[in-house]
């Protein structure tokens, strides 16, 4: 894996935000954040990414909604859900065909894993 891979990391919790992003640098990521939906979408249009990891819930514009706009524009663009609620319906999150859905509280290390993961199966 190189460093040019990008990955858009987006929670309205910004301590979490910045451990996430650490864990993330640390296995060579370039992290781009955003606190919410309509800070991500801003960084859409400007950056490319190669790989969204996004919080459900967040003010102004959720994570779905997010996912709903970028699958508009990329429907191949590797998708990781973040949500601290089950709430959601699992035929409403599968249909966006995410990665994985990781459920808050979990491990910096081993979410970070789960990504690079991803980018290994995928060379």
């Amino acid at each position: 894996m190189n460093a040019k891979t990008t990955i858009l990391l987006v929670d309205d919790d910004p301590g979490l935000l910045e451990l996430f992003k650490e864990g993330l640098e640390d296995l060579s990521f370039k992290v781009i954040t955003a606190h919410n939906g309509v800070e991500a979408k801003k960084v859409i249009e400007t950056e490319k990414i190669d790989c969204l990891v996004t919080d459900i819930t967040m003010p102004d514009m959720n994570g779905v909604e997010l996912v709903t706009y970028i699958r508009g524009a990329n429907n191949e663009l590797p998708i990781f859900f973040i949500t601290g609620y089950m709430d959601y319906s699992r035929e409403v999150l599968n249909s966006f065909r995410p990665k994985a859905v990781i459920f808050k509280p979990f491990d910096i290390e081993e979410a970070a894993l789960l990504v690079k993961n991803h980018f290994l199966r995928t060379r």
